[in-house]
């Protein structure tokens, strides 16, 4: 079945990786005789980014869960572009989505990315049961929640895993140019963390992974690690990155560096030796891994959320009790410690991210539940 005209609703004004993800997505789809469109707010980011890649958006005033022109703006919209399937994104989006079911023959899907508490009381739960046709998670776990809340059918929930573009993500990128423009010694071993600054991301631990670590080598002959941090922090969040940077005391700028957010993450990642990903929560199946991986890069990760999915301790990669910094510390200085445990961790990575991590293997399985969502409003395509 080709040729499904999609439209994906995002209602969040920020800029992360989930807001990424969509946009990635609707590229992906457009590529592939997939027309697809993002609804957002106006002026916010992912509106701000799609345009900029040349990709369809229509801007919506996503005023509350319940807004009568609003609604009757997006039904206009999804009856005139011949919208087959609506995936939703967020609470907000949802109630729109659980109307557009009831209204239309449109197959309506919910996409859920966080693995934070899923509330079921009154509308909520109502719209998880009946406002969908179809559920995609980004993490199994994700999946288990919902069927232990009874929020949804277990046969009506997809499990989309983590994927990105091999041909962008892979062992060969060239970091020189990027040592040469941020000053760092070639022989330096580079520990990044790459994300969005917010207290549930753990940069503050990664921080504090950082001093331990360079106290260690303060007297050594040896050159010193250098700590990167790849991202942004939001207005709400503004506060938790003046923490962060007090926390690197001296050292930052120096052997600590914040670089901001970067587009083109993938010359970071080829910088990098190590990458730390200290979050205490919220995460389902993170991209990052499956970059990390395919470019036969290291990882350390905390045993949150879907990240145990995608790692397997001692195997592909190191797992720590998330806030635990002398774990995640120690799990550092293994690495350093020990080239061919390094090696065979990465190695053994890279093999099972080519096989399960890439962005055709996660939008085929979306693509399926497309499928079976427009079988289920009882049309035909």
């Amino acid at each position: 079945m080709s040729g499904i005209h999609i439209a994906h609703i995002e209602s969040s004004m920020d800029w992360g990786g989930q807001e990424l993800r969509v946009v990635e997505q609707t590229e992906w789809l457009n590529a592939r005789d997939y027309p697809t469109t993002i609804i957002a707010r106006p002026r916010s980011k992912i509106l701000e980014k799609a345009q900029k890649r040349g990709l369809p958006t229509f801007a919506l005033p996503l005023r509350g869960s319940l807004h009568p022109s609003t609604l009757l703006t997006l039904l206009r919209f999804l009856k005139l572009e011949r919208i087959d399937v609506l995936d939703c994104h967020g609470s907000r989006d949802s109630f729109y989505g659980a109307l557009v079911k009831a209204l239309t023959s449109v197959a309506v899907i919910r996409s859920r990315h966080v693995t934070d508490p899923i509330k079921d009381s009154g509308t909520h739960g109502f719209v998880w049961r009946h406002g969908n046709h179809g559920v995609l998670v980004t993490a199994a776990k994700i999946r288990e929640m919902l069927i232990a809340q009874k929020l949804a059918n277990p046969e009506r929930i997809t499990a989309v895993p983590a994927g990105v573009d091999p041909a962008r993500f892979h062992p060969n990128v060239d970091a020189s140019d990027l040592r040469k423009e941020l000053g760092i010694d070639s022989s330096r071993t580079v520990i990044a963390n790459i994300g969005m600054i917010r207290p549930d991301k753990g940069q503050l631990y990664f921080v504090e992974v950082a001093r331990a670590l360079l106290k260690d080598r303060e007297n050594s002959s040896e050159n010193l690690p250098l700590f990167i941090q790849v991202g942004e922090a939001t207005t709400q969040t503004a506060a938790y990155r003046e923490e962060v940077l007090n926390a690197a005391g001296d050292a930052l700028g120096r052997d600590i560096l914040f670089l901001g957010y970067q587009d083109d993450i993938e010359r970071y990642l080829a910088l990098a030796d190590i990458v730390v990903i200290a979050s205490i929560g919220t995460e389902a199946q993170t991209r990052l891994i499956a970059q990390v991986a395919l470019m036969r890069r290291n990882i350390i990760a905390t045993r949150v959320g879907g990240l145990p999915e995608m790692i397997t301790d001692g195997e592909t990669g190191v797992l720590c009790a998330p806030g635990n910094v002398d774990a995640l510390s120690d799990a550092v200085r293994t690495l350093l410690s020990s080239p061919p445990l390094a090696a065979k961790l990465r190695d053994a990575a890279f093999e099972r991210a080519q096989r399960e991590m890439t962005f055709e293997h996660m939008m085929s399985v979306m693509l399926e539940a497309y499928r079976r969502a427009i079988a289920r409003t009882g049309r035909t395509q």
